[in-house]
């Protein structure tokens, strides 16, 4: 097993300097005065040059690895007569399965919109297509249109989550292109997922629309981060409306007293206790994008609690691993990252390094491919993988590719900063009013 580096990488290989440049620098100056000036100066202008060096390798690494997995899923994975990708791959070993579940699609699609973001020219067709080959899963039924769990169904079986995710990849595939196609199919999407709430238990939404017997952190938590991330794009007040009022609810039913959240609560009132990190995950981002709405400390003091209990339950501090599976820990480490942007503590980015730079080296198998649980090497060729796992891990590598390498040495879990501006416009990152 590769251990973790240690020396503020963003996962690649080349380790930073273990000092500033311009001090490295400084250390070779001749003992005149005046030529110790003249070196101070070059040192100041090759210093930022160095760094800027460094982070474009760093930010490398993960770009190269998110394009890598996209290739195989997409060389494994799709099948050319629809345009859809496979739910299951053997590789070397037969053709793909049928066509992938929702939950699957919806990862991949955000993927291809990450992707997208990095390299607008090679990846807005691939994403685009992937998109329009989606619309099979698309099926009205009751009055109300939205993705069904698999393609063409006469009568659809569909579940909220489901497409609350899609949503969220659909704003990011709009933030990616500018294309309002993606934002139209967001909201019509969204409208589904809010057509799953009632006044049972005092509101919230159920996870699956012809089983209502339970309302799921796992549906409500992405349709909070959606209703803001329309309200960011569209300044429709009716969708920050919504997802403050899933918030309040949320937090009443499903969060522990640590601030972590709870699986599900039962039409009964009882309440099913397991925590998964992408609940949480989810969660702490909304609360980043509350507070970049609002600009209300209580929204990034609360993320920040979050943050913290969801590293001491879930980041393994022997390895920086997260210990859970992929598809819920690519969520816990998006968060992570929403919570740099709003308060600048660089121990984030060392958390999202440490776990990435874990998954390539450990849970990347000898073919290039990637186990459903991120704390578990596989040396080994895997004989089965899913969609799912794959996409989780490339999305997680291509959006880690927009952010700075992580510091050296590991900041400590306390203080903070205020963002100065927002990152992008668009449905993520932006400041509003």
């Amino acid at each position: 097993m590769q251990a973790l580096p240690r020396t503020g990488t963003w996962p690649h290989a080349v380790s930073g300097p273990p000092h500033p440049p311009m001090i490295a620098l400084a250390a070779f100056v001749p003992g005149h005065r005046a030529l110790r000036w003249r070196w101070w100066l070059l040192a100041l202008v090759v210093a930022p040059l160095l760094v800027s060096s460094q982070m474009a390798s760093a930010q490398g690494g993960a770009r190269d690895w998110g394009l890598d997995a996209l290739a195989r899923t997409r060389d494994a994975f799709r099948l050319p007569e629809s345009g859809l990708y496979a739910e299951t791959a053997r590789p070397g070993n037969g053709s793909p399965s049928g066509p992938a579940f929702m939950w699957g699609c919806g990862v991949q699609l955000a993927a291809l919109a990450a992707a997208a973001r990095l390299d607008r020219k090679a990846f807005q067709e691939p994403l685009r297509s992937y998109a329009q080959a989606l619309q099979s899963y698309w099926s009205e039924y009751d009055g109300v249109a939205g993705y069904a769990v698999l393609p063409n169904q006469t009568k659809p079986d569909r579940y909220y989550d489901d497409n609350a995710w899609m949503v969220l990849a659909l704003c990011d595939a709009y933030d990616a292109t500018r294309d309002r196609w993606y934002l139209r199919q967001a909201e019509a999407t969204y409208r589904f997922v809010l057509s799953g709430e009632d006044d049972k238990l005092g509101g919230g939404l159920y996870w699956r629309e012809q089983v209502r017997r339970s309302k799921n952190t796992c549906a409500n938590a992405p349709a909070i981060v959606s209703g803001l991330r329309l309200y960011m794009a569209t300044r429709k007040r009716a969708y920050r409306q919504d997802a403050e009022r899933l918030y309040q609810w949320t937090n009443a039913h499903l969060q522990d007293a640590d601030g972590l959240y709870f699986d599900n609560i039962r039409l009964d009132g009882s309440v099913e206790k397991t925590k998964w990190s992408y609940n949480s995950g989810v969660m702490l981002k909304a609360n980043c994008l509350l507070y970049q709405i609002t600009k209300q400390d209580a929204y990034k003091k609360e993320a920040e609690r979050i943050a913290a209990a969801a590293e001491a339950r879930w980041v393994r501090p022997s390895d920086g691993a997260v210990a859970d599976e992929g598809a819920f820990a690519y969520l816990l480490l998006d968060a992570f990252l929403s919570l740099y942007d709003v308060d600048r503590n660089e121990h984030w980015l060392q958390l999202a390094g440490g776990a990435l730079s874990y998954l390539h080296s450990s849970v990347r198998d000898p073919n290039g491919f990637y186990g459903h649980r991120w704390d578990a090497p596989n040396p080994s060729p895997l004989s089965e993988v899913k969609l799912l796992w794959q996409a989780s891990a490339a999305r997680a590598f291509l959006v880690a590719a927009r952010y700075p390498a992580p510091p050296n040495p590991a900041q400590p879990n306390s203080g903070s900063a205020s963002v100065e501006g927002a990152r992008s416009a668009g449905t993520e990152g932006a400041t509003v009013e």
